[in-house]
């Protein structure tokens, strides 16, 4: 527990700064040590699922190979069904049920919303990329590279699927995610030994 605080906050200390995540303008001292608190409890929520998923593995199975290739499929699929690699509305049908069981979704839709839910910083938006049409720059700034705000650009490349109200019920979530993992854990330990008895 302790490692996964301790490296949470050392990373958070020196990326929120350097990164300027929550250094958007018109933004008090207060709201941003809340997108700074609410961007760390997620990061340790993330640093708390892949340990744990990691030890429930090593408890579940017989021998660390089989363990550690279980935790890098899970990672992959975490990764790659979060939101990021392929966006949520880019997820139809069947591939839909993967976003909304991977832990990462609710992990990177709370770290983006923490704190890019009301930036006024401006993106600029070169004219050929995905998102110069669903902005409207086509229409604002016909053949020139075009200036939105940055939740504007967050909610597009999102398919504004991403919204501030759901951190509530990520963390909710994340945290169900977080108990069963633990419980499992422990039944594991339990009744699972792979002792030569």
């Amino acid at each position: 527990k302790r490692f996964i605080i301790i490296s949470s906050v050392l990373f958070c200390i020196v990326f929120i700064p350097i990164s300027g995540i929550v250094n958007s303008p018109n933004q008090d001292l207060r709201y941003r040590v809340r997108e700074s608190i609410a961007f760390w409890g997620f990061f340790a929520f993330n640093g708390a699922i892949y340990s744990y998923i990691g030890q429930l593995f090593t408890c579940l199975v017989r021998g660390q190979g089989t363990a550690t290739i279980l935790a890098s499929v899970f990672i992959g699929i975490n990764n790659f069904f979060s939101g990021l690699i392929v966006r949520p509305q880019q997820m139809t049908g069947l591939w839909q049920f993967t976003y909304w069981i991977n832990p990462g979704h609710f992990v990177y839709e709370g770290l983006c919303m923490s704190v890019f839910h009301n930036d006024t910083r401006k993106v600029i938006v070169s004219e050929g990329s995905d998102y110069y049409i669903p902005l409207g720059c086509d229409v604002t700034y016909a053949n020139s590279d075009c200036e939105v705000e940055v939740h504007t650009y967050v909610d597009t490349f999102f398919g504004g699927l991403f919204h501030r109200d759901n951190i509530p019920r990520d963390a909710i979530i994340l945290g169900c995610i977080l108990f069963a993992v633990r419980m499992s854990t422990f039944l594991a330990l339990k009744y699972f030994t792979y002792s030569g008895k």
